[in-house]
Parts: structure tokens; C-alpha cells; sequence
């Protein structure tokens, strides 16, 4: 008879085309006063489990998921730890999306009309997520996010096979490094992604071994995690484009909830981007997400925006995953 080591449940979804896999139990306590110590505890002691949840034959390469763990704050409803292929992610808007869609399509929170409010606190501080609710499903999810920054503007960096390109640095709940595809000289282009995650794993590369980052209030998050290449849109009601590279060589389906705030942050430093006016945002498969920027704040000496950022979720799975201790590959591999 078979004997497992543990039995962890988890729901999946896809938000605009980005999976994301909620891991509901069946993980150890994650230690920690705070998220930011949490997370800390996750990267340290829970790397194995991270790998068997989000790698093959479970996952794959582009896979996304989160952990729903209790609050630390007691403003949040839940706490939400973010993980992909690579490692632990400090926010992901498109998680987030997926986390409320979940909670409240599974009756985990009681659907409110027209709008249903989740506080959740992650290791990038809180996050307000508002479910869209129609006779008593939720049809669209959006997010106010943490304040997001233009970190670094036109910094040059030397890039393997590529040479000396300007790159900015943004902050919308991680760091992004953004180039536009003319730089790099590849449109955004699907029959083109493997030449983009190759140069998109290259130059983040280059910028955390040439640029030091970190966030002014929470020291922890002292890395660029993604880099964002943007281009002009195809879909006609989209104002730009983008691919998101991140992870072991991750491609993010859906326009990255925060790369878009990233973006909306980048182009209101630049004078490019109002308060209050509307940004849609297009991925590499054509899935938009609808942003805007609410209000300035500061982020130490930063002058930040606070963003919006919104698409829809849907639930593709309810999944118990087992870990067999005489499993070879219990804890997963990445071809």
C-alpha cells in the first residue's frame, strides 16, 4: 500500500493565461514575525517543496503558484507567499487575482455584491484585492497595489552577445529591469520567445551584477527579479506590450499584474502617464489587463504612484499532490 510523506492540496487557476497554483495545506508552519521574515524562512527551509510543486512532473518550467498562510498584519485577511520555477517572489499581481477569484468562487469568503474586499499581506507589504461580483460570481478581479517607482532611469549596462544597452529599474512589488524589444533588435513576437527569454535571462543577469537595488522601506527586496521587454501593441483597445522573463527562463502568459504597475510607474516619471488615465496592457498571447495610477505617495526619497491593476481569473483544477518518500524525483526536475 502506498505511504506518502505528505498530501498537500492546492487549487488552480489561469489569470489572463498565467497559471497560478494556490497551495491551500499540507505544507509546514512557515515561520516568521512579518512576511518579509516568512518569505526569508520559505527560501531557506522550503526550497524542496517549492521544486516539487512548481516543477515538472507537477509543474514545469513556466509554472506560478502562491501560498495561502495565515496574516502577520492585522489589517489582512490572509497572507500570500508567491513562487515560480526559480525561487520565492516577494508580490505578483496576477497570483493575487488568481488568490481572490479563488477564495471567493470556492465560497472560502463570502461573496458581496458588487464587490468583494480581501486584504492580503505579502513580504511586499499589503495588497487590497477587489473581486467583481455578478450574481454571485466573480467575473473580474483588480488589485491596488503597493506603491510602485521608477528606481533607476536610462542606466547603462553591458549584456553578453549584446552589448551596452539603457535599461530602467522599476519597482512594482519586485524589480524589474525594462528594455524596449528595438534594443535588443526582436519584436514581441511568439514564434520569437525563445530568443526573448534567452536575452531576457541575459540582461537580468547583467543589471544584479552590475547595478545594486534595493527597496528604501523594505530592505529585503534588494534584487531585479524579472526583466520586462516592451513594444507597440497588436490588440487595438491596448496602449503597449510586453514579455516578462523571469524565474529559470519563465514566460509570463498574461501581461504580469506587477510589471504592469512597473510599467504605469516608468511612464509617469517620465511625464508619459497621468493620475487617473487608463493603461491597458497587452502580453505576448494577447490578454489585456486594465491599469491606472490613483495617487502619488513616497517611498523614502522615491516619489511613488499608488497602482491599479485588473483582469479575470478562472479556476482549472482542484489538485492533492502527494510526496512519495521512496520518489527518486519527489522533488521534481526542469528540462
Amino acid at each position: 500500500m502506498a505511504q506518502f510523506s505528505q498530501i498537500i492540496s492546492a487549487i488552480d487557476s489561469h489569470t489572463e493565461g498565467e497559471p497560478t497554483r494556490i497551495v491551500l495545506s499540507g505544507l509546514p508552519p512557515i515561520l516568521g514575525n512579518n512576511m518579509a521574515d516568512k518569505w526569508a524562512y520559505a527560501r531557506e527551509n522550503m526550497d524542496q517543496l517549492r521544486r516539487a510543486l512548481m516543477h515538472e512532473p507537477r509543474g514545469h518550467r513556466d509554472m506560478f503558484g502562491a501560498i495561502l498562510t495565515s496574516p502577520c498584519n492585522p489589517e489582512a485577511d490572509y497572507g500570500l507567499m508567491y513562487m515560480d520555477s526559480g525561487g520565492f517572489l516577494t508580490m505578483c499581481g496576477h497570483g493575487t487575482i488568481g488568490a481572490v477569484t479563488i477564495l471567493v468562487e470556492m465560497g472560502m469568503v463570502k461573496a458581496k455584491e458588487p464587490e468583494t474586499v480581501v486584504v492580503f499581506d505579502t513580504p511586499a507589504g499589503l495588497v487590497r484585492a477587489h473581486a467583481v461580483v455578478e450574481h454571485g460570481r466573480v467575473c473580474r478581479a483588480w488589485i491596488e497595489n503597493v506603491p510602485a517607482f521608477l528606481y533607476k532611469a536610462d542606466v547603462p549596462v553591458e549584456v553578453e552577445g549584446l552589448g551596452k544597452i539603457s535599461v530602467d529599474i522599476s519597482f512594482g512589488g519586485n524589480f524589474f529591469a525594462l528594455v524596449t524589444a528595438d534594443q535588443i533588435g526582436i519584436p514581441l513576437d511568439l514564434c520569437r520567445v525563445k530568443e526573448l527569454v534567452d536575452i531576457g535571462l541575459r540582461i537580468r543577469t547583467a543589471v544584479n551584477q552590475q547595478v545594486a537595488v534595493e527597496h528604501p522601506i523594505e530592505k529585503h527586496i534588494n534584487k531585479v527579479e524579472l526583466t520586462e521587454i516592451t513594444g507597440p501593441p497588436v490588440h487595438p483597445q491596448a496602449h503597449a506590450r510586453n514579455i516578462l522573463i523571469f524565474g529559470e527562463g519563465s514566460v509570463d502568459r498574461s501581461p504580469c499584474g506587477t510589471g504592469t504597475c512597473a510599467r504605469m510607474a516608468e511612464l509617469y516619471a517620465k511625464g508619459q502617464l497621468k493620475l487617473g488615465q487608463p493603461f491597458i496592457h497587452e502580453s505576448i498571447i494577447g490578454s489585456l489587463f486594465h491599469g491606472e495610477l490613483v495617487r502619488e505617495e513616497k517611498a523614502g526619497p522615491f516619489t511613488a504612484v499608488v497602482p491599479r491593476v485588473g483582469g479575470a481569473a478562472y479556476i482549472t483544477g482542484i489538485q492533492q499532490f502527494v510526496i512519495d518518500p521512496d520518489d527518486p524525483m519527489k522533488y521534481g526536475f526542469l528540462v
